[in-house]
């Protein structure tokens, strides 16, 4: 048998454990064999990427069958795992040798991802914003302007220098090494490996030496104050002056700078009354938290609270229902919004998930829940799954893309009109709602799916960002859950032991189903009585 040959019989799936075994060896000793199977190989994942993705456009790529799970026609996994090795033990052989002793290499870099910004807003304390540039615990942060009507803020630059800010308060940030307070009371730690931080204010140019120090701007006149360690500070058109740790300038903007009584106490410490908002926030939430499990449109409710060594979260609604807690499957507690006083759980490991059983008829369907994506990882990176996706059945999800997704199987014993590898049902997209730089961010995401008013939204912290009207031939009325994944989608009653990886890789707080359609009030109510900086 020809070398192509084999390589053929492997990318078709065909190949025998002799055959690969016979071509790893060749691979290792034949240097164009080894370039003739990167190509090959790449045309074969292009044609198979772009089938794919012609599908998920419509429907998800998997086929749904009462109790089974069929995918497309692809190459086993087994079989696929060996290629991805096989195609390693290529790539680092392709760099050869010639006669004249020149190395001939193939360039096998992609594109690396990327974000702007050189700070992030590392914590929140009773901070308000103005309505048009509010920010959120995670914000990434760059050549921008900060205005702080009231509370508290601690900003760290990649430079690794921390800002404190006390509202009111207006900076400007320049770059991981520079800023510029105009307005407010600044405290900055600056560690050795940031010394040169330079912070700006009336008439004043700060730089820091590795030091803890303070700047206070009101109305255009500054003081500076250093807590420990040692500063450089040019004010006005005087030379610069070296000041070390117990010592405070007044710093006029029309006069010279003149030595004053010190009072660190002046300056905000991000820790000093955290413990104390952060329990009058929580106790905030729960209140919502009884109200919420009272209400009678309420299917389901996991706040993720779970006991010490018990498998299981209970569902909150009232009246208790066992039957609708929810069985834990690797997934672990992980640190909530409130942490020390509330968890969370995470799904790390491909298995992670929370089984659950919801049995019932309904109406309509609304999710809610507060979601921390780390990353993407999947092309489907499942939320809310039904077990089967049989008729009347959801998924939620959030595709690799960023955007939100939302189906109800219309009929699973049909096929798809356009695709007929796929059952009869229709995926509803928002813009994409999430990228790499929101990295560990909380968010409370929202979809509703009304049968009755004819349309599915999607809502990203109490904001509706898309709606779209669902036509005749995808409406369905009569909807139900029965068995159903968080986080993750297996369908353990399926003959074959084989899964799609769907979990997602982050933590899931507060997730909240109803049998109810809500209106885009309802869903910033919602959002506003249970976020963890409310004021």
């Amino acid at each position: 048998m020809r070398p192509e040959e084999r390589l053929h019989r492997y990318l078709i799936g065909a190949a025998t454990s002799k055959e690969v075994a016979e071509l790893d060896t060749l691979l290792a000793t034949d240097a164009s064999l080894r370039k003739h199977l990167i190509t090959e190989a790449s045309i074969d994942a292009e044609l198979r990427a772009v089938a794919l993705e012609r599908v998920s456009e419509e429907g998800e790529h998997m086929r749904m069958e009462k109790g089974s799970l069929r995918t497309f026609p692809l190459m086993p996994m087994a079989m696929a795992a060996g290629l991805a090795f096989l195609l390693g033990l290529a790539l680092m052989h392709v760099s050869d040798r010639s006669d004249t002793g020149n190395v001939i290499e193939r360039d096998v870099r992609t594109a690396e991802p990327s974000a702007e910004g050189f700070a992030v807003l590392s914590h929140l304390d009773q901070a308000r914003w103005p309505a048009s540039a509010e920010k959120r615990t995670g914000d990434l942060l760059g050549s921008e302007t900060l205005r702080m009507e009231a509370g508290v803020a601690e900003l760290q630059f990649f430079s690794g220098a921390t800002m404190v800010v006390q509202g009111p308060a207006e900076i400007s940030l320049q770059s991981a090494w520079e800023a510029h307070c105009h307005e407010g009371t600044v405290r900055m730690q600056v560690p050795p490996a940031a010394r040169g931080f330079t912070l700006h204010g009336p008439s004043t140019e700060i730089v820091d030496h590795g030091t803890e120090f303070g700047l206070e701007v009101r109305e255009g006149q500054a003081l500076v104050e250093v807590i420990d360690g040692e500063i450089a500070f040019r004010h006005r058109d005087a030379p610069e002056r070296m000041v070390r740790g117990g010592s405070a300038w007044g710093l006029p903007e029309d006069g010279e700078a003149t030595r004053i009584e010190t009072d660190a106490t002046r300056f905000p410490s991000m820790r000093a009354n955290e413990g104390w908002h952060q329990r009058q926030d929580f106790e905030r939430w729960r209140a919502h938290r009884d109200r919420l499990a009272k209400d009678p449109r309420v299917i389901a409710y996991y706040t993720f609270e779970r006991d010490s060594g018990k498998p299981f979260i209970p569902s909150e609604v009232e009246p208790r229902d066992e039957e609708r807690d929810g069985a834990v499957v690797l997934a672990e507690s992980a640190a909530g919004r409130w942490p020390g006083l509330k968890g969370a759980l995470e799904f790390r490991r491909p298995g992670s998930r929370v089984r659950v059983h919801l049995p019932g008829d309904f109406q309509a369907f609304t999710f809610a829940a507060w979601v921390r994506v780390d990353s993407l990882d999947r092309r489907y990176n499942a939320l809310f799954m039904g077990d089967g996706y049989e008729t009347g059945e959801p998924h939620w999800q959030i595709r690799d893309d960023g955007k939100l997704m939302l189906s109800v199987m219309v009929d699973d014993a049909n096929p798809h009109p356009t695709f007929p590898e796929v059952r009869y049902h229709h995926v509803y997209f928002s813009p994409p709602i999430w990228e790499l730089s929101m990295s560990g961010q909380w968010l409370h995401l929202a979809s509703v799916f009304d049968p009755q008013g004819r349309a599915v939204s999607h809502y990203v912290d109490g904001k509706r960002v898309s709606r779209e009207t669902i036509k005749p031939d995808f409406l369905i009325e009569s909807l139900r859950i029965g068995n159903g994944e968080i986080g993750n989608w297996g369908q353990p009653f399926r003959e074959t032991s084989w899964f799609a990886i769907r979990n997602l890789n982050g933590c899931l707080d507060e997730l909240v189903i109803l049998n109810a359609a809500l209106t885009d009030s309802e869903i910033h109510l919602l959002h506003q009585r249970s976020r963890a900086d409310a004021l």
